[in-house]
């Protein structure tokens, strides 16, 4: 057995045949079409299965083809090709077109340079008129450098059970098809680096990033018990058992495709709605029409509690068509709530489509990144004057409890807001000071950290005290140890990633049933976070 490993970027467990895409060009075979006429045979193919995904309601695909097109007709990239050139002269302008996107400082970008190349091979198969044809006639986990759009929909899907894809970001086409049907994924692996040429059973593990080629009984086991857990997890997540635990879950969602594919029966509200995604995934910014169709949609899901994170961009979040300022330091700057004052119209548009759909009658709006009470009275005076022109009744509204400063004085709070919401991702990262996204900081991202757990508890405490919600919906919520401390601290709206609802419930149960005689100074006053975990274990 051989054992490596990437990063997992689509969850889940897969077992299936080693099966290679090569997706390597061969410029000996000469070409049938003209680039032009090879350009609109593209183009009308991407807009053919556009049609094809929307009917599926496949929103997430879709609008990644949408960009496409638009980077297949980029005048900036069909202006520097003519037909004298030859098949790898006209590759060579993708390739370097992509080269130059790659040193650009927005992520936006840089991802978009995978795109460039996906479509310039694309473009060649096409003036080729090399056809892509993979038949499967068995369960396979793909290994494949990259994955085009041609790939993927001439590939019967319901025989793959996994991808492994070296060149392929977060955003890229093949993860997002694998996360939409929900097919493990792993990236950031180099498959140069074994054997292509092998006739053997693979385990593809799409959280840890782990992919074992000829798997042991020890693994293929492990694949059963995995398995059995899942199932067995199932049994105890009811609706009995949550009452039992008298929590309200809720779920956190961040996509069109988690809107589409979302079908957990058990929770019915949004304790994070992620607006920023409508303008992220986007070349240009929505309209007022494509934010409230997306609002409605959600609405359509969601029949409780839905509440929404207005505009949260900055820091890791930057859209190239905003305008975003230049910062040595953005998870300090302009992000945010302090974003939406500074750009009041754009703010101002967000609002009103809430306010104008189906939302409106179940929908709690939340401002991000508020870091003094002036800033949510400002933005909550906007709110109150556009459903005074709407004439139509205010939402409640409320603050992300995101920097300790917001955490130690939340009592200066308790008489303008409706809710706290905490986001602890970004209040560990500020308690800290050490950067979420570095790897090599990952030491200083402790949940447990009883400096985190004091902020935390001072927060539910003044909740408590007056009467005010108050929820968690970073990631602490979907941790198993992190959920039970939680519990035990007194937080009952869990705002979790869906997927994880019967681990929390699993643990919750746990907590309610075993643990319910430690005391909260007990949890405040541990030594470290290993004393911690073994407190609860």
């Amino acid at each position: 057995m051989d054992t490596y490993k990437g990063s997992g970027v689509s969850p889940g467990i897969g077992l299936g045949k080693f099966y290679v895409i090569k997706n390597d060009i061969d410029f000996s075979i000469p070409k049938k079409f003209s680039f032009e006429e090879s350009q609109k045979k593209l183009d009308e193919r991407y807009e053919n299965s556009i049609n094809g995904l929307k009917n599926d309601n496949r929103e997430d695909e879709a609008e990644v083809l949408s960009a496409y097109r638009l980077l297949l007709n980029d005048p900036e990239i069909t202006e520097m090709i003519n037909d004298e050139q030859n098949l790898s002269e006209i590759y060579k302008v993708f390739t370097e077109t992509s080269d130059q996107m790659l040193n650009f400082e927005d992520e936006y970008f840089r991802q978009r340079a995978e795109d460039i190349i996906s479509i310039g091979k694309e473009i060649i198969f096409t003036m080729q008129d090399v056809i892509s044809d993979k038949k499967l006639i068995e369960d396979v986990i793909i290994f494949a450098d990259d994955l085009t759009p041609n790939d993927t929909s001439s590939l019967d899907l319901t025989k793959v059970n996994g991808f492994v894809v070296s060149n392929a970001g977060p955003t890229s086409h093949a993860v997002i098809v694998a996360k939409n049907l929900g097919i493990p994924c792993v990236i950031n692996f180099d498959i140069s680096t074994i054997n292509l040429n092998q006739d053997k059973n693979v385990v593809l593990d799409g959280d840890s990033g782990e992919i074992f080629i000829d798997p042991n009984p020890e693994v293929l086991e492990r694949v059963e018990e995995g398995l059995a857990k899942i199932n067995k997890l199932k049994e105890i997540y009811n609706l009995e058992s949550i009452q039992a635990l008298d929590i309200d879950l809720r779920a956190n969602i961040g996509s069109n495709e988690e809107i589409n594919a979302y079908n957990d029966e058990l929770i019915k509200s949004v304790g994070l709605f992620r607006s920023e995604f409508v303008y992220i995934d986007k070349s240009s910014k929505p309209n007022l029409e494509e934010q409230i169709e997306i609002n409605n949609k959600l609405s359509s899901k969601f029949s409780e509690t839905i509440v929404f994170r207005t505009l949260d961009i900055g820091g890791d979040k930057q859209v190239p068509y905003l305008n975003l300022p230049k910062e040595e330091n953005p998870f300090l700057g302009v992000r945010g709530i302090r974003y939406s004052l500074m750009e009041e119209n754009l703010f101002r548009e967000q609002i009103v489509s809430i306010l104008n759909s189906d939302l409106n009658k179940k929908v709690k709006i939340m401002f991000p990144m508020v870091s003094i009470v002036d800033d949510f009275l400002e933005a909550k005076k906007i709110v109150l004057e556009e459903s005074e022109k709407l004439n139509v009744k205010t939402p409640p509204l409320g603050i992300m409890v995101e920097t300790p400063s917001v955490a130690l004085n939340a009592n200066q709070y308790v008489d303008h807001i409706d809710f706290f919401s905490i986001g602890t991702n970004d209040l560990i990262q500020y308690t800290y000071a050490a950067d979420r996204g570095l790897a090599s900081l990952n030491k200083y991202q402790d949940p447990l950290d009883t400096g985190v757990l004091k902020l935390i508890r001072n927060v539910i405490e003044i909740g408590m005290e007056n009467d005010i919600e108050v929820s968690v919906c970073g990631d602490m919520a979907s941790d198993r140890d992190a959920s039970i401390i939680l519990y035990l601290l007194g937080l009952r709206v869990f705002s979790i990633a869906p997927s994880q609802g019967p681990n929390i419930i699993k643990s919750l149960i746990h907590a309610k049933d075993n643990l319910s005689n430690i005391k909260i100074e007990e949890i405040l006053s541990s030594s470290d976070s290993q004393s911690l975990r073994k407190l609860i274990s």
